[in-house]
């Protein structure tokens, strides 16, 4: 083999090796910016979306079977985790209940009325009895989008559009809901709901 020929055969291992070297080194900064970035993410995230109540959530949730991301979409949507707001439509609290709707709970779940209106007012109370008709309308439903809607709107109200062709092709699920409030009260639900999805799945 001449020494021409030699120096060829370093200069392509040389470069073979650089080019390693090289890939290894953009798979490092890759992941290394990919996990900056999730991090930055999740602080932006758990700012304007927090999973405050963290206990009772996840206690309510399992107990009656509601995703817990769901659970904290509906309180960020209803009340912007203050627990002794109230609406002008007079319902109260995290999870915004009606006191008229907090009494049916009651009796659905324990056989009589235990809590005053002024319950709601507690976290512990409002997430239990919140998550619970969350439960109820999933299963009466059968669909996520329809409960949130009933949970907007009312059951009474939701039913109609279900047996209205306009609004529902199956009778089940909701292709247009005529209510402009509803309407965007399910949609702030869903945003709501992804992100919460994706900070669970950033940091569980």
């Amino acid at each position: 083999m001449s020494r021409h020929e030699n120096r060829k055969g370093h200069g392509c291992l040389g470069f073979t090796l650089t080019l390693i070297i090289g890939l290894i080194a953009l798979f490092a900064v890759l992941v290394f910016t990919t996990n900056i970035f999730d991090g930055v993410k999740y602080k932006v995230y758990e700012i304007f979306y927090p999973r405050n109540y963290v206990g009772e959530v996840e206690e309510y949730s399992a107990e009656f079977g509601v995703d817990e991301d769901l659970v904290y979409a509906v309180i960020k949507t209803e009340s912007g985790f203050r627990e002794d707001v109230e609406s002008y439509a007079g319902a109260i609290g995290l999870m915004q209940l009606m006191p008229e709707t907090f009494e049916w709970l009651q009796m659905k779940l324990n056989g009589e009325v235990v809590y005053t209106a002024e319950s709601l007012k507690n976290a512990d109370v409002n997430i239990r009895y919140g998550t619970y008709f969350l439960s109820y309308l999933l299963e009466r439903y059968g669909d996520e989008k329809t409960a949130c809607a009933a949970y907007n709107a009312g059951t009474t109200t939701v039913d109609t559009w279900l047996s209205d062709p306009a609004c529902s092709s199956d009778g089940k699920t909701l292709s247009v809901i005529p209510y402009s409030e509803t309407k965007s009260y399910t949609e702030k639900i869903e945003k709501a709901r992804e992100i919460y999805d994706k900070i669970s799945e950033i940091n569980p």
